[in-house]
């Protein structure tokens, strides 16, 4: 991995007892007049990391000081981070010091790193070079290989239904390979918390995932220091519904079972991000029902950019195409909407930002052809969070593609907020997306329905050229992150008092 830029530390970092000497932090933003203690938390995306994951406490970090508490957070150390953004950084409000836990080969991947290499020299010895060739240096790749096509994903009830076979058991080496990886960096983090609660000057420690075995990590700390813990969940664990292929094993599924009960046994306070999700753990364990409540992301406070309106209508997207984010229905009802109206590029197209390299084996540009947009569709990589800003400010009408995870909201719905555009959310009306946005103005259609999204595309693009204008979403104080936040506080003051 490339190695980090050079990290803004806007104080030195604080004088810290001995044995914390040898674990500095990365970054410190100062004192915080009138501290009254300090929450440690333990999450595997934290800025400078760009993840979506990062956001939420980054964001939730204000409220915390706000209410005179400092924070320590234990996150992935920033040389393992790709593209790091240190601007991110500059958002943390002062009493925010960060240390960095690297996060190591697992011994095992050593091994598979050397046999691999070892047998990519063994087949290119057994295999003579053609006449005139030359060595390239390419990987496997350059072996014939017969791979029948795969699928992306699994559903839930999919991976329940998959019979033995050889690529299942590797399915499930993969997913116990992913627990022991997780593990051994949640092993590392728990070392690194457990001399900060050391200190004495903590009021309760705060586990974030996924990663979900930061959890883990969360629980040895807290039970060291004989600290309440508080668990929270930005996805579900045993109760997510759908999985990547290559950890798509019943396995896998044993083991998030294994480790969340002893995680939440152990929790003072679970925290989801949704209410079916808050419903669903309380179904599942009932014992715990009054310990699980629900803290959503929410949209945040952020400047938006201003841009000069084109008259050109542009229907955009950020964010990742995976799993089940199926965008060929978008694209299918946006030909349709082209040839009904007989719209040419200049007035009319569709942009997507972030990892958005394709579906189904197939690039994204072969989809839109298909679907009659070739040259209709622009593409962007993943851009820095201000400059993703100026690109959804620059945006007529913004979707959010579908997802079978039906107690998840997307962040970028509540991010979407922010802006004067008219939202498209491909959801089912009874999903945590569907009901979030009932009766807010969003536009709201199930996944599957081209002839539901080609109506809604025509609704808002004839509005469009008759002059009307969106006006964003984000005027109820529910769906702030600050609110959002503000209850979490809540209830973990309540929680502390208790405790004491």
């Amino acid at each position: 991995m490339s190695a980090a830029p050079p990290l803004p530390v806007r104080t030195r970092a604080p004088e810290v007892p001995g044995a914390l000497h040898e674990q500095a932090p990365f970054f410190d933003s100062g004192p915080l007049p009138g501290e009254r203690g300090r929450l440690l938390l333990v999450s595997y995306y934290f800025p400078p990391s760009p993840a979506t994951g990062a956001l939420r406490w980054q964001k939730l970090a204000r409220v915390v000081a706000e209410r005179g508490l400092g924070l320590d957070v234990v996150t992935l150390a920033p040389a393992g981070i790709p593209r790091p953004d240190p601007r991110r950084l500059e958002d943390l409000p002062e009493g925010v010091r960060i240390y960095g836990v690297p996060h190591e080969p697992h011994p095992v991947e050593r091994i598979e790193r050397v046999a691999w290499q070892r047998l990519k020299a063994l087949r290119a010895a057994l295999r003579p070079a053609p006449k005139g060739a030359r060595e390239t240096g390419a990987g496997p790749s350059e072996f014939p290989q017969v791979i029948a096509a795969r699928p992306e994903s699994f559903s839930r009830a999919e991976v329940q239904a998959l019979h033995a076979s050889p690529r299942d058991a590797v399915r499930a080496y993969h997913a116990w390979l992913e627990y022991a990886r997780d593990g051994q960096w949640a092993a590392a983090a728990a070392v690194v918390g457990r001399r900060l609660a050391a200190t004495g000057t903590h009021r309760a420690v705060i586990s974030c995932g996924p990663p979900h075995m930061a959890h883990e990590a969360g629980r040895r700390i807290a039970q060291g220091a004989g600290l309440p813990l508080v668990t929270d969940f930005r996805d579900p664990w045993s109760l997510v519904q759908r999985l990547p292929e290559p950890i798509a094993s019943r396995f896998w599924f044993g083991l998030a079972e294994r480790h969340e009960r002893r995680v939440l046994e152990a929790s003072s306070l679970i925290v989801t991000n949704t209410e079916p999700a808050r419903r669903g753990f309380q179904a599942r364990y009932p014992s715990l029902a009054d310990r699980v409540v629900t803290v959503m992301n929410g949209y945040d406070d952020d400047v938006v950019p201003v841009v000069s309106r084109r008259e050109r209508f542009v229907v955009a997207y950020a964010g990742t195409i995976y799993l089940d984010r199926d965008p060929r229905p978008l694209l299918r009802a946006a030909g349709r909407l082209v040839r009904d109206l007989g719209l040419d590029p200049a007035r009319f197209g569709l942009e997507f930002m972030g990892y958005v390299e394709g579906f189904g084996g197939q690039s994204l540009e072969a989809l839109a052809a298909d679907a009659g947009l070739a040259g209709y569709l622009r593409t962007h990589t993943p851009r820095p969070r201000a400059e993703a800003l100026a690109f959804l400010a620059d945006a007529s009408l913004l979707v959010s593609l579908p997802q079978d995870s039906d107690m998840a909201i997307p962040a970028k719905v509540f991010e979407y907020m922010l802006f004067d555009a008219w939202m498209l959310a491909l959801a089912t009306p009874a999903s945590a997306t569907g009901q979030l946005l009932h009766g807010s103005g969003a536009d709201v259609v199930e996944p599957q329905d081209e002839e539901g999204i080609h109506r809604v595309l025509r609704q808002r693009y004839t509005e469009f050229r008759a002059g009307i204008r969106p006006a964003r979403l984000a005027s109820d104080d529910r769906f702030s992150r600050r609110r959002q936040g503000e209850i979490l506080l809540d209830h973990l003051e309540r929680l502390t008092l208790v405790q004491r």
